[in-house]
C-alpha cells in the first residue's frame, strides 16, 4: 500500500532554508498571495504562513478552503489568542525538529474545535464518568470542562454508581475540589448534551440518553452512533488524550488540573510502568512540574481504615499460587476497589505472571480484577472471551475487570457457593489464559 506524499502550502516570502526543510519531508508548494493559495488543489498536510502576510480574514479564507488543514503562522512574541487551527510558532522552532510536534498540536487543534462544535449550544452538558470513578477518569473530566470553556454551573461532572470509598479517590476529590454529583438513569435526561470520558455508550446501555461525544483509551465495545469520538488505544491513560488537547489550544493549565492529570496518568499506568508509551511520558514530563507535588504525596499516602487493612489480612490469607498464576478470594465486599488493590500486590509475588483477584461485592456481583505482567496475552481481550457473555468485562494488555451479576453465575454453574465459585474461576483462568499465554 503506497503511503501518502506529504504536501506543503507556503504563502509568503520565506528563508530558502525552511523550504529545504520541509522539502525533505515531503512536496513544497510556494505562493506569494492569497488568491494563488485559494486557487490550488488537492489536499495539503499544512499551510504556513509569514507573520506580516497573516490576517485573521486570511485564516478563515483558509480555513473554509481547506477545513482539514492546520494553519501555522512563522512569527514571534505575544500574537494574543489565535483562531481556530491557527497556531503561531517562532521561526527557530520551525527548523527544528520540534516542527512535528507543532504539526501534530495543530491537527489535534482542529479535533478540539470540531468537539467544541459538538457541544457549543448546549446550556447545561453532563459530563459522564463510568460507575466507578478513578484518577484518571475524574481528571479527565475536570480537563475536558477545561477545553469547553466551561464552569460547574454549566458542566456537570457525574457518575451512576455508588458513593466514592476509595482513600486516595476521596483524598484526590477533597484536595483538589473537585465537584462530582451522584445521579441516577433519570437525571441523566435533564441535559441538553452528555459527553463521556475513559468510557463508552454501551456500558451504560439503555440507561442513559443519546450522548453527543466519547473520548476513551479503553479498546472500542460495540458499535454505537456519536456525533464526536475519539479512542485512542495505544495512551495508556485518558488523561494523556485531554493533555494533548488542552496543549494544542495553548489554554493555561491550572496547578489544580495539572495535579489531577498528573495523577490520573500515574494510577493508571502505574507510575508508567504499565501500558505506558511515549505520549505518556511526553503527557507527565510537561505536567508534572505545573503540579503541586505536596498534594500529590497527601493523596497518594491517603489514610486506609483499619477495617480495611483486616480485610486484606483477611485475603492475604486466602491466596494461592498454580502455575505462575496469582489467585487470592476477597470473600464478600462492600468496597470494589479493594479487589485492584489486591491484585496488584499479587502481581509482585515471585514467579508470577498472571494475577487474580475476586470476590462478591455489594452482595449482588462477582467481581474479578485481573493483572499480568504485560508480556503475555492482553487481560482485556481474555477476559472477555472468558465473561463477556455473562456480563461487564474488558481491560488493557495488562489490567482488566469483570463484574459478572451473581444471578448469572448461578445460571452458569448452578450455585453461587463460596467453595462452587472458587473452583469455577480457577479452573476458567488455568485452562484458558495459560492456553492463551502460549498459543501467544
Amino acid at each position: 500500500m503506497e503511503t501518502e506524499v506529504a504536501r506543503y502550502l507556503f504563502i509568503g516570502e520565506f528563508d530558502p532554508s525552511l523550504m529545504g526543510l520541509f522539502s525533505s519531508r515531503g512536496e513544497v508548494i510556494w505562493v506569494s498571495s492569497v488568491e494563488e493559495a485559494l486557487n490550488q488543489t488537492g489536499n495539503f498536510s499544512l499551510v504556513i504562513i509569514e507573520r506580516k502576510d497573516f490576517s485573521p480574514e486570511l485564516s478563515r479564507d483558509l480555513s473554509i478552503y481547506y477545513p482539514k488543514t492546520p494553519i501555522i503562522v512563522n512569527g514571534d512574541g505575544d500574537m494574543g489568542e489565535p483562531p481556530p487551527s491557527v497556531r503561531f510558532v517562532p521561526f527557530h522552532r520551525l527548523l527544528t525538529g520540534q516542527i512535528s510536534r507543532e504539526e501534530k498540536l495543530a491537527r489535534t487543534e482542529l479535533r478540539v474545535e470540531e468537539l467544541r462544535r459538538v457541544h457549543s449550544d448546549a446550556k447545561k452538558m453532563l459530563i459522564l464518568l463510568h460507575d466507578n470513578p478513578d484518577p484518571d477518569s475524574i481528571a479527565s473530566a475536570l480537563g475536558l470542562r477545561t477545553i469547553l470553556r466551561r464552569n460547574k454551573q454549566t458542566a456537570v461532572i457525574g457518575h451512576l454508581g455508588e458513593n466514592i470509598s476509595r482513600p486516595e479517590n476521596l483524598a484526590m476529590i477533597e484536595l483538589l475540589d473537585i465537584d462530582m454529583e451522584k445521579l441516577n438513569s433519570e437525571d441523566t435526561k435533564g441535559f441538553d448534551s452528555i459527553a463521556l470520558v475513559d468510557v463508552q455508550p454501551p456500558y451504560f446501555g439503555d440507561s442513559i440518553p443519546e450522548v453527543d461525544s466519547t473520548i476513551d483509551h479503553h479498546p472500542s465495545v460495540g458499535t454505537y452512533n456519536v456525533r464526536f469520538v475519539e479512542i485512542m488505544t495505544q495512551e495508556g491513560a485518558t488523561s494523556t488524550i485531554i493533555t494533548e488537547y488542552l496543549r494544542s489550544v495553548q489554554v493555561e493549565i491550572s496547578e489544580r488540573l495539572a495535579t489531577a492529570l498528573v495523577y490520573g496518568i500515574k494510577t493508571d499506568t502505574v507510575s508508567l510502568n504499565r501500558d505506558a508509551n511515549a505520549d505518556d511520558v511526553e503527557a507527565f514530563t510537561f505536567l508534572y512540574p505545573l503540579a503541586n507535588l505536596g498534594f500529590l504525596r497527601r493523596i497518594e499516602r491517603a489514610e486506609m481504615p483499619s477495617d480495611e487493612i483486616k480485610c486484606f489480612g483477611k485475603a492475604l490469607a486466602n491466596h494461592w499460587v498454580n502455575d505462575g498464576m496469582f489467585f487470592c478470594w476477597v470473600g464478600k465486599v462492600d468496597r470494589e476497589y479493594l479487589l485492584p488493590k489486591m491484585a496488584d500486590f499479587g502481581i509482585q509475588a515471585k514467579g508470577v505472571e498472571w494475577s487474580v483477584a475476586f470476590g462478591i461485592v455489594g452482595g449482588s456481583h462477582l467481581v474479578i480484577s485481573i493483572r499480568n505482567v504485560g508480556y503475555v496475552k492482553s487481560a482485556g481481550r481474555l477476559v472477555r472471551e472468558m465473561f463477556g457473555e455473562m456480563g461487564s468485562a474488558g481491560g488493557h494488555r495488562s489490567a482488566a475487570k469483570a463484574v459478572i451479576p451473581l444471578r448469572n453465575v448461578k445460571k452458569a454453574i448452578k450455585s453461587t457457593s463460596e467453595k462452587r465459585i472458587i473452583n469455577w474461576v480457577t479452573e476458567q483462568f488455568l485452562s484458558t489464559a495459560i492456553t492463551a499465554a502460549e498459543n501467544g
